[in-house]
């Protein structure tokens, strides 16, 4: 027998035995790999069904969101119903906060004092910064003519907030009209070493340099 003819034999030996394995294996391991395959073809499955939920959700909370401020236009207690109902049925959606800080608006703007900060508290509890923050400092403008409950809104928000500038800067305006112009020029400056840009970074420097700072 020829060399060639004998690696001939030993490769379809091997051919054999690597079939034979392959076939012990999947005799044993079967159920476990149509289980894998299944759960993936599943949670495929589940993914695209997901998003495709979402996609179909967040178009109807954008709808009804901007719905709701169109009748706000032609019919004020209407168009808060609406976005009452936007916040009732979507939670904290993003569509959903801004609805809230609408409906607070609203309120403030009727005199509602308490109520639009008490609605303005509830979304700085649930949501995430950085409306977080921002729902803080609304709450904080609200109370304006209330400067001790503005300031104790103030107080709580971290250095690292995208509107502790913009907070410190009402904090000053807050701490100047009680007549501790010191005081009001410290948080200015300190607000404008948070180094803000744009008109806020204008607006400090202004009230510094007219403070004599």
């Amino acid at each position: 027998m020829s060399r060639v003819e004998l690696e001939g034999i030993f490769e379809e030996v091997d051919q054999q035995l690597e079939a034979e394995n392959v076939a012990r294996m999947w005799l044993k391991n079967r159920y476990w790999i149509i289980g894998g395959l299944v759960c993936l073809f599943l949670g495929l499955f589940a993914y695209v069904g997901w998003s495709e939920y979402q996609k179909k959700r967040d178009l109807e909370v954008a709808d009804r969101y901007l719905g709701a401020m169109e009748v706000r236009i032609d019919d004020d207690a209407a168009g808060r119903k609406a976005l009452n109902a936007v916040t009732a049925d979507y939670g904290q959606h993003g569509y959903a906060l801004m609805a809230r800080f609408a409906e607070a608006r609203a309120l403030a703007e009727e005199g509602k004092r308490d109520e639009a900060v008490r609605l303005l508290e509830e979304v700085s509890a649930t949501a995430g910064v950085p409306l977080k923050d921002l729902a803080t400092l609304q709450a904080a403008y609200v109370l304006a003519d209330d400067p001790k409950r503005a300031l104790q809104r103030l107080e709580g928000m971290a250095r690292e907030s995208a509107y502790k500038p913009h907070a410190l800067e009402f904090a000053g305006i807050l701490t100047s009209g009680s007549g501790d112009d010191k005081g009001a020029l410290a948080l200015y400056k300190d607000a404008l070493s948070l180094k803000p840009e744009g008109g806020l970074r204008k607006r400090l420097e202004r009230r510094i340099q007219r403070m004599g700072g």
